[in-house]
């Protein structure tokens, strides 16, 4: 939006204000519209809140399952080591014993 198109609604709006009797209308009139401007912004708010949360426990989902992951990944590594290093060591034992 432009900053003197937003200005010039102000200003105007400002000087309507001004006006005998303009500001008393606006006030009687402007005070349901404001309710509910509010209203609909509370529930907006409460609504934006709700998909937020479902939105953290979907990603809390999703890192606790890549943590599990990862944890499984290095069990597996390190008994593929261990495994590996008890090879070798089998091989060169059954070795000396010729």
């Amino acid at each position: 939006m432009n900053k003197n198109f937003l200005l010039g609604t102000l200003v105007t709006a400002g000087a309507a204000l001004l006006i005998p009797g303009v500001a008393q209308a606006v006030g009687r009139a402007g005070r349901p519209l404001v309710r509910a401007a509010m209203r609909s912004g509370s529930t907006a708010f409460e609504e934006f809140g709700k998909a937020g949360a479902e939105a953290y426990e979907h990603i809390e989902d999703i890192v606790a399952e890549i943590r599990e992951e990862n944890e499984a990944r290095r069990r597996a590594a390190a008994e593929t080591a261990a495994s590996e290093a008890a090879s070798p060591k089998a091989a060169a034992g059954a070795g000396h014993a010729d």
